[in-house]
């Protein structure tokens, strides 16, 4: 008799782009694909301990949809520096809140998030531990968040190292990954770049840096059995604000993953 194999979920970072988790898990459940592993980085960190949480991913949807400006302005009221402009511990107890200091370890399927070692910019696995505090390490955004101690060290935002966490679902139990890619960004057209204005610095630093995101989690997604690719290319992954388009994004997840259904149903064997 054949094993079941097991079925990991790798949900990449992306700030607010990450609703479209919401929307991916939603398409997955609907057409009976088990999760049995799940893992997570920033925003994918949150929304998958979420679910592996709450078990219903309606639950994390209105929660996601409910906030408000009022809720927002308190999470980033606790001004930091000089390592970063928020301190988090208005969102750990936020988190703490939502999730009443649950352990990683004592979740009904296996979960980790990843963040990165500030000190030698390792990606770090975390699969035990107090969930909130793991998901405030996995989405300290440098410079915006400041850093985590955690382990000894400091930690930062885990999409710095590991944007989309495939090994560490693999690591987990996974037998097929099924990994979902925020960063997806506009290509230029090489004709339009040509006849545009030159960038400033701002633009620079930006695609320097989205580049870099682009490659690095294309890259690592080559390892996944499956590669969902939500098109939240117009949703920015900094602007906290955008976490208001909540319902757009959700379902910008959903139809992606829907696509790629027939695929998966093959891989899996279903």
């Amino acid at each position: 008799m054949k094993l079941q194999q097991k079925v990991g979920l790798a949900l990449g970072s992306g700030g607010p782009r990450g609703l479209a988790h919401i929307g991916v898990i939603q398409a997955l459940l609907e057409n009976d694909i088990p999760i049995d592993v799940i893992t997570g980085t920033s925003a994918g960190a949150l929304i998958g301990g979420l679910y592996a949480s709450l078990g219903d991913i309606s639950k994390v949807e209105k929660i996601a949809t409910s906030l408000t400006k009022k809720d927002l302005l308190w999470v980033f009221s606790d001004i930091g520096f000089p390592s970063g402009i928020i301190q988090g511990n208005n969102i750990t107890e936020f988190i703490q809140k939502l999730l009443r200091h649950i352990l990683i370890e004592s979740l009904p399927k296996p979960f980790a998030a990843v963040a990165t070692d500030l000190s030698t910019g390792n990606a770090v696995t975390f699969a035990s531990g107090n969930l909130a505090t793991a998901i405030h390490a996995s989405f300290a955004i440098p410079v915006v968040f400041e850093p985590v101690f955690l382990q000894n060290t400091y930690m930062i935002d885990g999409g710095c190292s590991c944007p989309v966490p495939v090994r560490p679902a693999k690591e987990l139990g996974a037998d097929i990954v099924i990994a979902v890619n925020l960063d997806s960004y506009p290509l230029p057209n090489p004709k339009t770049v040509t006849e545009a204005k030159k960038p400033n610095v701002k633009d620079a630093g930006v695609a320097t840096i989205n580049f870099f995101r682009y490659n690095l989690a294309k890259e690592l997604c080559k390892s996944a059995d499956i590669t969902i690719l939500p098109n939240v290319a117009s949703i920015s992954s900094l602007n906290l604000l955008q976490v208001f388009q909540g319902s757009e994004v959700i379902k910008i997840g959903y139809d992606a993953a829907i696509k790629e259904i027939p695929n998966i149903k093959r891989c899996i064997g279903n």
